[in-house]
């Protein structure tokens, strides 16, 4: 019997109700079933399932101490994980399987199942690798496969597998389980035959992953598990991850070595509109998951904001941005792209909201064409704090700086002549050329000096609730309506995210920073200073550009 089979005949049946990028999964593999290029094995995912069940055990209250009877959709993953092989080497097909899955379906109780039949099963000299983004969430994982191990006495057995401050490791045959994290300092070195890195949606950068894919580079059959629920991260790892994905899944791009399993709604009407759909985004519903957590938590995000936002994410898979943020990430994501000869020698708005040390300084060129609002960013920072930041931050400038999406400025403060160069580079490479430049006149006196000289027309916006709150609720309307297309720059997309808007009693509004030190909103307010300017000459802008 297959087990990937059986699921699917549940689903196709109507028996399990599961989500349109799942199905478009499990059918896809169903037909490569018959695929010439592929073979289909069902014992080594038989082995690992016949592992788990047999030596296996809960550790969490309240099925603490019970075999580890895996779910039908939990066979249904492995086997197909292990199951397709290259008909042409024999070798395993998927050398990365991705399973998003909303929280609370045993998903860490999954991972810690899959590491122990890896570490007992393999041949002798492997390294197993349990990631996350921090030490303490990899050491959580650890800490449940250790439990797992310890509540078995076959697995225990000091002849089988020991245990000290560094790894889990087998006397016998010298396999190793250990962790690895976003925090680790030496991320080098290790020799990785399976990864499985658990809760990516908090990663905002590849490192952790690329640390494992690069180790497994001499291997012939590797294998990284990615499993976690949606998060707040904005541009992060796992949004660019699901992107690649889903465009696999639409038949974009062709992919073969990767398994998507796509635990997500179709809608968010149906959510509160039918209670059987919330099987599509929780498998395990029912059996580990109940539904009178359901039923209790979404009365409570019928009436209160914060809890809905956390519910959408968590419970069902819908990427949602933090709580009091002035949009939704849907209303925000626009990944329209464009390339600068298409707005060369057009007339535009220029914005900048200028900052002394630790904050970003932002500088956009905003153009109306087409009925379109196309924006240029561009952002600035000190070189000494780069390093610092993405160390204590997470955050990865360094990455950014090396896209060209950030101009650094030597020492630990930022010189504003590097933003006078790039308004002058814009117009002297591609004829786009602001009409007007909006500031702040906070710590911008010479700066402003010095673009006058340079030929530009400088316009005071001071950041006032009265002098932003028009222009921001018209940024909203057109952000909401994707009439602002930003080439999906990830940090102008970032400092949306981290945007709240702060109302006063007459509902006029002005952009406030999350509640977070880390946050940057300086490309927002630095296009909301455009819309200011916009707003004032918009009679003479219209003119000109007609």
């Amino acid at each position: 019997m297959s087990f990937f089979l059986s699921y699917l005949d549940e689903i196709n049946s109507g028996r399990i109700i599961a989500g349109q990028e799942l199905k478009s999964v499990l059918n896809g593999l169903k037909r490569d079933l018959d695929n010439p290029r592929y073979t289909y094995d069902e014992r080594p995912g038989k082995l690992r399932i016949e592992f788990i069940e047999k030596f296996c055990k809960h550790t969490k209250s309240p099925f603490n101490g019970q075999p580890f009877i895996l779910e039908l959709w939990e066979k249904a993953f492995l086997e197909c994980a292990y199951g397709f092989k290259m008909a042409d080497t024999g070798l395993r097909r998927f050398n990365e399987a991705l399973l998003l899955i909303a929280r609370k379906n045993g998903k860490t109780t999954f991972i810690a199942g899959i590491d122990l039949a890896e570490f007992f099963l393999s041949s002798g000299g492997t390294d197993i690798v349990c990631a996350s983004n921090t030490n303490d969430q990899a050491s959580i994982l650890f800490e449940e496969i250790n439990n797992m191990r310890e509540q078995s006495k076959a697995l225990r057995n000091e002849k089988r597998s020991k245990k000290n401050i560094f790894y889990i490791y087998s006397p016998k045959n010298k396999n190793k389980i250990k962790k690895l994290s976003a925090q680790s300092r030496n991320k080098d070195g290790y020799n990785i035959e399976v990864g499985c890195i658990d809760e990516v949606h908090e990663m905002t950068d590849s490192k952790v992953y690329d640390a494992i894919k690069q180790s497994q580079s001499t291997k012939k059959e590797p294998l990284i598990f990615i499993i976690t629920t949606e998060g707040t991260t904005v541009d992060g790892f796992l949004d660019n991850k699901l992107a690649y994905v889903r465009k696999m899944i639409k038949g974009e791009i062709q992919d073969e070595r990767i398994l998507p399993w796509l635990y997500t709604q179709d809608s968010v009407d149906e959510i509160f509109n039918d209670p059987s759909s919330w099987q599509k985004s929780n498998p395990s519903l029912g059996t580990i998951k109940t539904k009178s957590y359901f039923e209790d938590i979404m009365n409570k995000a019928r009436n209160d904001m914060a809890t809905k936002v956390t519910m959408l994410c968590k419970d069902f898979n819908i990427k949602q941005i933090e709580s009091g943020s002035w949009l939704t990430f849907n209303e925000l994501d626009n990944k329209t792209l464009y390339e600068l000869p298409l707005l060369e020698d057009s007339y535009a708005i220029g914005g900048v909201d200028l900052s002394s040390t630790t904050d970003l300084t932002a500088a956009v060129l905003l153009i109306v064409k087409d009925g379109m609002k196309y924006v240029i960013p561009h952002f600035f920072m000190p070189s000494n704090l780069v390093s610092k930041r993405v160390e204590e931050d997470k955050i990865p400038y360094d990455i950014w700086v090396k896209r060209g999406l950030i101009t650094l400025t030597e020492g630990s403060q930022n010189d504003f002549s590097k933003v006078t160069e790039w308004f002058i580079k814009m117009v002297r490479e591609w004829g786009i050329r602001p009409l007007w430049v909006g500031y702040d006149p906070w710590n911008s006196q010479y700066w402003v000096k010095e673009m006058e000289d340079a030929g530009f027309t400088m316009e005071k916006i001071r950041q006032g609730i009265y002098t932003l709150s028009e222009p921001m609720k018209q940024l909203e309307g057109d952000l909401k309506n994707k009439k602002v297309i930003y080439n999906n720059n990830p940090i102008l997309k970032w400092c949306f995210a981290n945007t709240q808007a702060k109302v006063d009693l007459n509902g006029n509004i002005q952009p406030s920073k999350l509640n977070s030190k880390l946050k940057r909103i300086d490309g927002c307010v630095a296009l909301i200073i455009a819309y200011a300017v916009l707003n004032r000459y918009k009679t003479d802008y219209e003119n000109m550009i007609n």
